[in-house]
Protein backbone atom coordinates (compact mmCIF):
# COMPACT_ATOMS: atom_id res chain seq x y z
CA UNK A 1 0.00 0.00 0.00
CA UNK A 2 1.33 3.37 -0.97
CA UNK A 3 1.90 5.96 1.74
CA UNK A 4 0.28 9.40 1.27
CA UNK A 5 2.45 11.96 -0.41
CA UNK A 6 1.94 14.45 2.49
CA UNK A 7 1.48 13.22 6.01
CA UNK A 8 -0.91 14.98 8.42
CA UNK A 9 1.00 17.32 10.73
CA UNK A 10 0.26 19.54 13.67
CA UNK A 11 0.37 22.80 11.70
CA UNK A 12 -1.77 24.60 9.15
CA UNK A 13 -0.14 26.72 6.42
CA UNK A 14 -1.83 29.66 4.77
CA UNK A 15 -0.49 31.31 1.60
CA UNK A 16 -1.37 34.94 1.07
CA UNK A 17 -0.94 36.41 -2.39
CA UNK A 18 -0.62 40.17 -2.51
CA UNK A 19 0.65 41.06 -6.00
CA UNK A 20 3.00 42.41 -7.01
CA UNK A 21 4.52 41.36 -3.67
CA UNK A 22 5.70 37.84 -3.36
CA UNK A 23 3.40 35.35 -1.61
CA UNK A 24 3.55 35.11 2.17
CA UNK A 25 3.35 31.88 4.09
CA UNK A 26 1.71 31.83 7.51
CA UNK A 27 1.84 28.80 9.74
CA UNK A 28 -0.51 28.17 12.66
CA UNK A 29 -0.72 25.23 14.97
CA UNK A 30 -3.93 23.27 14.92
CA UNK A 31 -4.31 23.85 18.66
CA UNK A 32 -4.24 27.62 18.08
CA UNK A 33 -6.87 27.34 15.35
CA UNK A 34 -9.09 25.23 17.61
CA UNK A 35 -8.67 27.68 20.46
CA UNK A 36 -9.41 30.65 18.19
CA UNK A 37 -12.61 29.27 16.67
CA UNK A 38 -14.00 27.16 19.55
CA UNK A 39 -12.69 28.12 22.99
CA UNK A 40 -12.61 31.90 22.48
CA UNK A 41 -16.27 32.19 21.29
CA UNK A 42 -17.45 29.99 24.15
CA UNK A 43 -15.50 32.06 26.68
CA UNK A 44 -16.87 35.33 25.29
CA UNK A 45 -20.39 33.89 25.42
CA UNK A 46 -20.03 32.85 29.04
CA UNK A 47 -18.69 36.29 29.99
CA UNK A 48 -21.61 37.97 28.21
CA UNK A 49 -24.17 35.73 29.94
CA UNK A 50 -22.53 36.41 33.34
CA UNK A 51 -22.73 40.16 32.77
CA UNK A 52 -26.40 39.85 31.86
CA UNK A 53 -27.13 37.85 35.02
CA UNK A 54 -25.27 40.35 37.23
CA UNK A 55 -27.17 43.28 35.71
CA UNK A 56 -30.50 41.50 36.07
CA UNK A 57 -29.75 40.67 39.71
CA UNK A 58 -28.88 44.28 40.57
CA UNK A 59 -32.12 45.48 38.96
CA UNK A 60 -34.08 43.00 41.06
CA UNK A 61 -32.47 44.33 44.23
CA UNK A 62 -33.34 47.93 43.33
CA UNK A 63 -36.94 47.05 42.48
CA UNK A 64 -39.19 47.63 45.54
CA UNK A 65 -41.06 44.61 46.79
CA UNK A 66 -44.73 44.66 45.79
CA UNK A 67 -47.24 45.24 48.56
CA UNK A 68 -49.37 42.16 48.78
CA UNK A 69 -52.71 41.95 50.62
CA UNK A 70 -51.21 39.12 52.72
CA UNK A 71 -49.35 41.68 54.88
CA UNK A 72 -52.55 43.54 55.76
CA UNK A 73 -54.23 40.24 56.55
CA UNK A 74 -51.41 39.34 58.94
CA UNK A 75 -51.82 42.71 60.71
CA UNK A 76 -55.54 42.09 61.06
CA UNK A 77 -54.89 38.62 62.41
CA UNK A 78 -52.44 40.04 64.96
CA UNK A 79 -55.06 42.59 66.04
CA UNK A 80 -57.66 39.83 66.36
CA UNK A 81 -55.29 37.80 68.53
CA UNK A 82 -54.71 40.84 70.74
CA UNK A 83 -58.45 41.40 71.11
CA UNK A 84 -58.99 37.73 71.90
CA UNK A 85 -56.35 37.97 74.64
CA UNK A 86 -58.04 41.05 76.14
CA UNK A 87 -61.45 39.36 76.01
CA UNK A 88 -60.02 36.29 77.74
CA UNK A 89 -58.49 38.51 80.44
CA UNK A 90 -61.82 40.29 81.00
CA UNK A 91 -63.63 36.98 81.21
CA UNK A 92 -61.19 35.76 83.85
CA UNK A 93 -61.62 39.01 85.81
CA UNK A 94 -65.42 38.69 85.65
CA UNK A 95 -65.17 35.11 86.86
CA UNK A 96 -63.04 36.20 89.81
CA UNK A 97 -65.51 38.96 90.66
CA UNK A 98 -68.42 36.52 90.55
CA UNK A 99 -66.58 34.21 92.93
CA UNK A 100 -65.95 37.10 95.31
CA UNK A 101 -69.56 38.24 95.15
CA UNK A 102 -70.58 34.76 96.29
CA UNK A 103 -68.32 35.25 99.34
CA UNK A 104 -69.73 38.56 100.58
CA UNK A 105 -68.24 39.77 103.90
CA UNK A 106 -70.23 39.70 107.10
CA UNK A 107 -69.88 43.45 107.70
CA UNK A 108 -72.84 45.46 106.32
CA UNK A 109 -72.41 47.39 103.07
CA UNK A 110 -68.77 46.32 102.86
CA UNK A 111 -67.77 48.80 105.56
CA UNK A 112 -64.35 48.30 107.17
CA UNK A 113 -64.47 46.14 110.26
CA UNK A 114 -62.64 46.82 113.51
CA UNK A 115 -59.93 44.42 112.34
CA UNK A 116 -59.32 46.52 109.23
CA UNK A 117 -59.03 50.14 110.40
CA UNK A 118 -56.37 50.76 107.74
CA UNK A 119 -59.11 51.05 105.11
CA UNK A 120 -60.21 54.42 106.62
CA UNK A 121 -63.23 55.62 104.62
CA UNK A 122 -63.00 52.91 101.95
CA UNK A 123 -65.58 50.18 101.64
CA UNK A 124 -63.98 46.78 101.75
CA UNK A 125 -64.27 45.21 98.29
CA UNK A 126 -66.05 41.86 98.22
CA UNK A 127 -63.54 39.05 98.52
CA UNK A 128 -60.64 41.49 98.88
CA UNK A 129 -57.23 39.88 99.34
CA UNK A 130 -54.37 41.69 101.04
CA UNK A 131 -51.52 41.36 98.51
CA UNK A 132 -49.25 44.05 99.96
CA UNK A 133 -46.63 41.42 100.83
CA UNK A 134 -46.18 40.66 97.11
CA UNK A 135 -44.77 44.18 96.52
CA UNK A 136 -46.16 44.46 93.01
CA UNK A 137 -45.86 48.26 93.00
CA UNK A 138 -43.98 50.96 94.88
CA UNK A 139 -44.20 54.76 95.06
CA UNK A 140 -41.45 57.33 94.65
CA UNK A 141 -40.61 60.95 93.70
CA UNK A 142 -43.19 62.70 95.89
CA UNK A 143 -43.68 66.39 95.26
CA UNK A 144 -46.16 68.65 97.05
CA UNK A 145 -47.46 71.62 95.06
CA UNK A 146 -49.35 74.33 96.95
CA UNK A 147 -51.55 76.85 95.17
CA UNK A 148 -53.85 79.63 96.30
CA UNK A 149 -56.97 77.49 95.87
CA UNK A 150 -55.78 73.91 95.49
CA UNK A 151 -53.25 71.35 96.69
CA UNK A 152 -51.55 68.70 94.55
CA UNK A 153 -49.39 65.70 95.36
CA UNK A 154 -47.33 64.35 92.47
CA UNK A 155 -45.69 60.92 92.58
CA UNK A 156 -44.66 57.95 90.47
CA UNK A 157 -46.25 54.50 90.55
CA UNK A 158 -43.47 51.98 89.83
CA UNK A 159 -43.94 48.36 88.80
CA UNK A 160 -41.45 46.08 90.55
CA UNK A 161 -41.59 43.62 87.64
CA UNK A 162 -41.60 45.34 84.23
CA UNK A 163 -42.54 42.06 82.54
CA UNK A 164 -45.91 42.00 84.35
CA UNK A 165 -48.31 44.86 83.61
CA UNK A 166 -50.23 46.01 86.69
CA UNK A 167 -53.69 47.56 86.33
CA UNK A 168 -55.99 48.91 89.01
CA UNK A 169 -57.23 52.02 90.83
CA UNK A 170 -55.45 54.58 93.02
CA UNK A 171 -57.14 56.58 95.80
CA UNK A 172 -55.42 59.42 97.67
CA UNK A 173 -56.63 60.98 100.93
CA UNK A 174 -55.36 64.31 102.24
CA UNK A 175 -55.42 64.63 106.02
CA UNK A 176 -55.26 68.16 107.47
CA UNK A 177 -56.89 70.35 110.08
CA UNK A 178 -59.78 70.75 107.66
CA UNK A 179 -60.51 67.04 107.85
CA UNK A 180 -60.35 64.36 105.17
CA UNK A 181 -60.33 65.09 101.42
CA UNK A 182 -60.23 62.49 98.67
CA UNK A 183 -58.84 62.20 95.16
CA UNK A 184 -60.40 61.79 92.65
CA UNK A 185 -62.80 64.59 93.58
CA UNK A 186 -65.92 62.43 92.98
CA UNK A 187 -64.88 60.25 95.94
CA UNK A 188 -65.46 63.14 98.38
CA UNK A 189 -69.22 62.71 98.08
CA UNK A 190 -68.91 59.08 99.24
CA UNK A 191 -66.60 59.53 102.26
CA UNK A 192 -69.47 59.50 104.76
CA UNK A 193 -70.90 56.21 103.48
CA UNK A 194 -67.65 54.61 102.33
CA UNK A 195 -65.64 55.10 99.14
CA UNK A 196 -65.66 52.26 96.62
CA UNK A 197 -62.20 51.26 95.39
CA UNK A 198 -63.45 51.51 91.80
CA UNK A 199 -63.91 55.27 92.29
CA UNK A 200 -60.12 55.60 92.30
CA UNK A 201 -58.24 56.82 89.27
CA UNK A 202 -57.69 53.90 86.84
CA UNK A 203 -54.08 53.18 85.98
CA UNK A 204 -51.90 50.70 84.13
CA UNK A 205 -48.15 50.49 84.66
CA UNK A 206 -45.32 48.39 83.27
CA UNK A 207 -42.44 50.57 84.47
CA UNK A 208 -43.30 54.12 85.61
CA UNK A 209 -46.63 55.88 85.76
CA UNK A 210 -46.84 59.55 86.87
CA UNK A 211 -49.81 60.52 89.02
CA UNK A 212 -51.01 64.03 89.86
CA UNK A 213 -53.50 63.95 92.74
CA UNK A 214 -55.17 67.38 92.79
CA UNK A 215 -57.43 68.51 95.63
CA UNK A 216 -59.65 71.50 94.96
CA UNK A 217 -59.00 72.88 98.45
CA UNK A 218 -56.15 74.84 99.93
CA UNK A 219 -54.22 73.05 102.66
CA UNK A 220 -54.84 74.96 105.90
CA UNK A 221 -52.97 74.40 109.13
CA UNK A 222 -49.42 73.76 110.18
CA UNK A 223 -49.00 70.45 108.37
CA UNK A 224 -50.68 68.08 105.93
CA UNK A 225 -50.08 64.45 105.05
CA UNK A 226 -51.46 61.99 102.51
CA UNK A 227 -52.51 58.34 102.55
CA UNK A 228 -52.37 56.52 99.21
CA UNK A 229 -54.27 53.32 98.45
CA UNK A 230 -53.65 51.17 95.39
CA UNK A 231 -56.07 48.38 94.48
CA UNK A 232 -55.89 45.90 91.65
CA UNK A 233 -58.57 45.89 88.99
CA UNK A 234 -60.29 43.04 90.84
CA UNK A 235 -60.27 44.88 94.19
CA UNK A 236 -57.25 43.32 95.90
CA UNK A 237 -55.21 45.63 98.12
CA UNK A 238 -51.74 46.14 96.59
CA UNK A 239 -50.32 49.07 98.57
CA UNK A 240 -50.94 51.55 101.36
CA UNK A 241 -48.52 54.44 101.68
CA UNK A 242 -48.64 57.20 104.31
CA UNK A 243 -46.44 60.13 103.42
CA UNK A 244 -44.47 62.31 105.75
CA UNK A 245 -46.11 65.42 107.19
CA UNK A 246 -45.57 68.44 104.97
CA UNK A 247 -45.39 71.87 106.60
CA UNK A 248 -47.70 74.46 105.13
CA UNK A 249 -48.38 78.12 105.87
CA UNK A 250 -50.98 78.50 108.59
CA UNK A 251 -53.80 80.86 107.50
Amino acid sequence: MKEPIQQSGGEVSIVIYDAPLPPRYLKFSKKFIKTLFVVVPITIGLIFISLLLVGFGSRLKETPAPSLPVASLSDEEARLLELETEIKSLQESNQQLQERLSQAPATPSGAPSQEEPFLMGIKKPYGMQNLMSENRVTLDQFDLVLDSNKTALKFQIISTNPENRVTGHVLVFMVSEQGLSAYPAAANMAIAGGVKYSMGEPFAVSRLRPTNAEFNVKAIGEAVKFVIYIFSREGDLLLIKETESYKVNKT
